[in-house]
């Protein structure tokens, strides 16, 4: 009999454990940024924006962040929720997690790959093009459809000299080089295709001096200059009487060639 008192007691303690902890906090809603580079690698950032039901359990979450800190696994222990939405766990590198408070609260997870989330599909002289690979965007499958749940955003900023091409799937907010899904979203082909445009590179006079300051045969270059001006100096009385003897003989011989001419017309 007390046994089964036991029990039951562990039993409903377990039970309102669970119960205070599942209403410790919710998750109101859920942003993925995603910041491609030219080489299509992505530094990405993911906040789960909170809402605490009292002023007692965000000082409760308060300390248990403390505790956590910013360990990945810790938080996802803590909570299963909380966990990177793109690419794999074998491919994160440098996952962290912090607690924001600002205007409105937040955890965030700050994150890369080590794979491209883009792919380099074709390059000319002028453009590269590429394509958004739908492989790390697993978590969003369900039976063979890509489903971007009521609440969750999904923003895609390319490189600078980003051109989007058309169309974009699942239907997306496109503006200048960022493209945005906003939940809730569905299709069967998850697609983002754009292109890079190359520039033309231009000199850069004051780099480039710069870059010849710092070289190594900038010393060499110094002294065959220091050596040139040192002759020049030295045979400028040469020089300066060469030319002297230059223009004079150029000068009797045009007299001569005008006596001459005189004679003949005598």
């Amino acid at each position: 009999m007390k046994k089964g008192i036991l029990i039951a007691f562990a039993l409903a303690l377990f039970f309102f454990a669970g119960f205070g902890q599942a209403q410790y906090y919710s998750i109101v809603s859920h942003t993925m940024n995603l910041e491609i580079d030219e080489y299509g690698f992505a530094a990405i950032s993911e906040k789960f924006f909170l809402q605490f039901p009292t002023d007692a359990q965000l000082q409760e979450f308060r300390q248990k962040n403390a505790e956590i800190g910013i360990s990945l696994d810790a938080w996802k222990a803590f909570d299963s929720r909380i966990f990177p939405h793109i690419g794999n766990e074998n491919e994160l590198n440098r996952a962290e997690v912090g607690f924001v408070e600002n205007n409105s609260k937040y955890l965030e997870i700050k994150y890369s790959l080590s794979q491209p989330v883009a792919e380099k599909k074709v390059e000319t002289s002028r453009i590269i093009e590429f394509s958004l690979l739908s492989k790390f965007f697993g978590q969003f499958l369900q039976g063979g459809v890509f489903v971007i749940p009521e609440g969750t955003s999904i923003s895609v900023q390319l490189p600078n000299f980003s051109e989007i091409e058309a169309p974009i799937k699942p239907e997306a907010a496109a503006s200048a080089n960022t493209v945005t899904w906003q939940g809730y979203k569905s299709s069967n082909v998850l697609q983002l295709n754009y292109h890079i445009v190359k520039q033309i590179a231009s000199i850069n006079l004051s780099q480039s001096i710069a870059s010849l300051v710092g070289s190594p045969l900038f010393i060499v270059f110094v002294i065959i200059a220091i050596i040139i001006i040192a002759i020049v100096l030295r045979k400028r009385k040469t020089i300066s009487e060469k030319i002297e003897n230059y223009i004079v003989e150029n000068s009797k011989l045009g007299g001569k060639e005008e006596a001459v001419e005189e004679e003949k017309e005598q």
